[in-house]
């Protein structure tokens, strides 16, 4: 009696992953509008409070949220990868140490696997994000009026093939080790 049951079975190992992607999610929906207008600043369309009347004025606030399938795909690749990855690799690393706490190098090595995985698993829903967020900024016989993350996903295939997906992965990659290591190992 007064014995701790046994967790076993698939949810511990599946529980980081689902949380991570769903907290993920739930910010992208949040912070999805201040994202759009971002972009456009980045694409030299003005100050943000110009931006925002532009697209309000000229496409509605549904412009806002252009992208969002591809930014909630993003988030469901590579943040679920991320951060169930560095569970998974802690856990590993401390049965490794006999149960002892991870040192600071040991946790950012983790945190650098764990960026990586992510975001090479991450890639082709970020890269779909980007261009769905640009493409309205296009001139208009050049927009490719992506119905959603799926659809650009499948024209960039179409485009430049499997590999295109991945266009951009090697500073994504770099960039995403980086933050993790800092994020996941403090």
């Amino acid at each position: 009696m007064g014995e701790k049951p046994q967790s076993g079975g698939v949810w511990p190992t599946v529980k980081p992953f689902l949380n991570g992607g769903a907290s993920g999610m739930l910010a992208t929906c949040v912070i999805q509008p201040v994202d759009m207008i971002k972009v456009r600043i980045q694409l030299g369309q003005g100050s943000a409070a110009s931006v925002t009347k532009t697209m309000l004025r000229n496409e509605g606030i549904g412009a806002f949220y252009n992208g969002l399938s591809a930014g909630l795909l993003r988030q469901a690749t590579y943040t679920t990868a991320r951060l169930g990855s560095f569970r998974a690799l802690t856990n590993k690393a401390v049965a490794a140490n006999d149960g002892k706490p991870l040192p600071l190098y040991q946790k950012a090595l983790c945190g650098l696997t764990a960026g990586a995985i992510g975001a090479c698993v991450g890639s082709p829903a970020d890269l779909a994000l980007i261009r769905m967020q640009a493409d309205a900024t296009l001139p208009a016989a050049q927009r490719r009026h992506y119905k959603n993350a799926f659809h650009a996903l499948y024209r960039t295939v179409g485009d430049g093939g499997v590999l295109a997906l991945w266009k951009g992965a090697g500073p994504t990659v770099v960039r995403a080790m980086a933050l993790n290591m800092g994020m996941l190992a403090s």
